[in-house]
């Protein structure tokens, strides 16, 4: 029994916040109907395409139908309507004005179905002077202030490596279905209009910076891989890559000093106490570099690991993903296509004890599912869907 089973979802959302949302919730039961336009999710065709398909694609889409649908015809509105009437759940990333126009804003599909469950994604947010401006994660990164803090101290900003805007709106879309739909089921409330952002994720993100600067008045500054009020607390050039390590109180100082063998450092007064090593950051980070600069990551990390001081390996994704603990919590999937072969795709981050996640097949092909999805769902005959896809409904 997984925790979805029975919900029905249809999944208009394109590129990845709304994609992974409705991911997350086939992976736990839903039935999701991936609803594209004709010409498909912008995300199929983004780089890089392997064996005609799109990496970005396949990352959000496993374990859903996918149908295609025209919603700018009469007769798409038709079958949209249809199938809003059977879904417990909506989830879209239109701008307001077109979800009016295709027929989409919460107005229409709650006259539909009133006690929906209705989830819309946008840039940045419902109010305000940008709620119909269009937003993608590098541009909130950008916007957020987070590409301002990120990067080396004299270069200029930088853009995290992974699209985690993006991904975290889509988890903060899956946490507001999730309890949306305990309400409807515990009759605290009928349907809902459930409404996230890039914008106000990405704010959210910020964290124990936004009372860093409305209480203190820091704007925190680019310090490469490292952070401004903790030091040391960085990457660390080894002599075959990098290691993180880092002090996060002044017990650990002294661990990492005795573990590294500094013990002139360990015994500086000017450097025994967490105010005072950020004061003295040039002093700290040029000693420890020209420590690290001595020994092979590996190295540095059984020494560190052995000390109880908090690090890392700096790894590349091949390393990552290659390591015994990433398999053991299951993070690389193994997906059948529908040819016998498999798909090596992302696993899923949340262990539920009693109704665990059942990862689908694999992500649908443009339209795989359409015939039968109006066969099956909507009772149209053959003669019918193919009159449909002659019109260019479909």
């Amino acid at each position: 029994m997984t925790a979805f089973s029975g919900i029905r979802v249809l999944d208009l959302s394109r590129v990845l916040a709304g994609p992974f949302c409705g991911q997350m919730l086939a992976d736990f039961g839903a039935d999701v109907i991936k609803v594209e336009d004709v010409g498909g999710d912008e995300n199929r065709k983004w780089a890089p395409v392997i064996d005609g398909q799109s990496a970005n694609f396949l990352s959000v889409n496993r374990g859903k139908r996918g149908m295609t649908l025209n919603l700018k015809s009469g007769a798409g509105q038709e079958i949209l309507a249809g199938l809003v009437r059977k879904a417990d759940v909506v989830i879209d990333s239109f701008l307001p004005a077109v979800a009016e126009r295709l027929g989409v804003d919460d107005a229409r599909l709650r006259a539909l179905r009133p006690d929906l469950v209705h989830a819309t994604i946008s840039g940045y947010g419902h109010e305000g002077p940008l709620a119909g401006k269009p937003g993608y994660d590098l541009m909130l990164q950008a916007f957020s202030g987070m590409m301002a803090m990120t990067g080396e101290r004299d270069g200029g900003p930088v853009r995290a490596g992974a699209s985690f805007i993006d991904m975290a709106t889509g988890l903060l879309a899956f946490s507001g279905i999730a309890s949306a739909l305990y309400a409807r089921q515990a009759g605290k409330a009928g349907g809902q209009h459930i409404r996230v952002s890039l914008m106000e994720t990405a704010i959210a993100l910020l964290g124990y910076h936004v009372p860093a600067y409305t209480l203190g008045g820091k704007v925190p500054p680019r310090d490469g891989s490292g952070v401004w009020h903790i030091v040391p607390y960085q990457a660390f050039g080894t002599e075959n890559g990098h290691v993180l390590a880092g002090a996060t109180n002044d017990a650990a100082w002294q661990r990492l000093c005795a573990a590294i063998g500094a013990t002139e450092l360990a015994a500086d007064p000017a450097l025994a106490t967490t105010t005072l090593r950020i004061e003295n950051r040039d002093k700290v980070i040029s000693a420890l570099s020209a420590i690290f600069a001595t020994r092979s990551t590996a190295a540095w990390v059984d020494a560190l690991e052995t000390a109880n001081v908090p690090c890392a390996p700096v790894n590349d994704l091949a390393q990552t993903l290659a390591h015994p603990q990433v398999a053991a919590m299951k993070m690389v999937l193994e997906v059948a296509t529908r040819g016998g072969d498999s798909l090596s795709l992302v696993g899923v981050p949340l262990n539920l004890s009693t109704t665990p996640a059942v990862p689908g097949g694999a992500p649908p092909l443009l339209g795989e599912h359409t015939d039968a999805i109006l066969k099956d769902d909507l009772d149209l005959d053959a003669s019918r869907i193919a009159a449909l896809r002659k019109e260019g409904v479909i």
